[in-house]
Parts: C-alpha cells; structure tokens; sequence
C-alpha cells in the first residue's frame, strides 16, 4: 500500500533495499567463485606458468612479501574489534555494525572448520582424532625457591671434600664405598684424645 503522497512506506523501502543487497551480495559472490574457476583452468592449461607469472609479475602482495598472509584474520579483527568503529557516521553505525558481526560469525566458522580438517589430515598419520591433545605444564620453579638453604660456597665445599685420587678410590676393597673424608683431626681412625698438662708440656 501507498500514503497520500504517492510514496512507499519506509518498512517497505527497508525491505527493498535489503532485498537489493542480497542480490548484489549474491551476484558478486557468483562472479568471484566463476573467475577462481576460471583462473584455476588457465593455470591448468599453461602447467603453472600463469599463475607463476601472476605472482611474480602482477602481485603486488607478493611484491611486498604478503601473498602468504591469510587476510580473513586481520578482516576478522577488523570486525571484531570495536576500535574500528570510532569513525563510522552515527546514521549508519547500527547497520555497518550488524553488517560487522554477520562478516565476523562467517569468517570464524570458515577458519574453524579449515582448522579441523586440517587437524584431521595431520592426526590420521598417527591414528588420533580431533581434537589434539593437550598437557598443561606447571611454571618451573627456580632452584633457590625449591631449595631456599642452597649455598654456593658449601656446595663447592662439599664437592672439594668427596673428590678422591684415583689411588685412594683403587686402595683396598674397591666393593665398598669410600669412608667420608677426614675434615678434623678427631675423625681420624687413629686418633686418640689425650690430657695436657702445663707442666709436662714444654711449650706451655
């Protein structure tokens, strides 16, 4: 139905213009996919020289060392991030950015579904299945936490202390272990504890 003024109500106008880009969307969609194909023939036909020549020549992504980026990633950021939309007019920022959320939600679907196949294809060689294994490892702690009463110096010490000659380790029975170093006189085998007295000692 139409208003006094011979013109379409704004719903309808609304619905025209969605309409509208669904048709253009759709068509555009169309002719990418047809010229991928056609593009993919050619290369066929030529045995890759096309395609080379292509890159090489006309690219100017791979002039500048980018023919290798995925640009569905920075697109997907673009449309999540809500910093990108600071200088959208307010008139149309509720449509840019439902039109932002759709474009988001089919690129994240796209690149999970890749990123499943190609986990699929890489665990069927050692007989597993998606999704990967995970192992959680704990923070390594460092050695002066787990051993707070370390000391260097006896720690060097100690280690000066166990070191024996190769003649001391091949003296008598080399089936049992070394006895402990003597560090003090008293821990000789042969020592004996004695008195001193002031008169019987003449240095005293």
């Amino acid at each position: 139905s139409a208003d006094l003024g011979g013109h379409a109500p704004p719903a309808a106008v609304a619905g025209a213009s969605l309409q509208a880009q669904d048709q253009v969307r759709r068509r555009l969609d169309q002719a990418t996919q047809k010229r991928h194909e056609l593009l993919g023939t050619l290369d066929v036909l030529t045995d890759g020289l096309y395609a080379d020549h292509e890159r090489n020549g006309l690219s100017a992504a791979h002039k500048a060392g980018l023919d290798e980026v995925d640009w569905r990633v920075p697109r997907l950021m673009y449309c999540k991030d809500p910093k990108h939309n600071a200088g959208v007019n307010p008139a149309f920022a509720y449509e840019v950015q439902q039109r932002k959320l759709a474009d988001s939600e089919v690129i994240e679907k796209q690149l999970g579904r890749e990123a499943t196949d190609n986990w699929v294809q890489a665990l069927q060689v050692v007989g597993q299945k998606p999704p990967p294994l995970e192992m959680n490892r704990r923070r390594p702690i460092p050695f002066v936490e787990a051993e707070p009463d370390y000391s260097a110096v006896d720690d060097v010490w100690a280690r000066t202390l166990e070191l024996r000659t190769l003649d001391e380790a091949m003296r008598g029975d080399v089936s049992m272990p070394l006895p402990r170093p003597a560090v003090h006189t008293e821990e000789y085998t042969n020592f004996h504890e004695g008195r001193y007295v002031k008169d019987d000692c003449p240095i005293a």
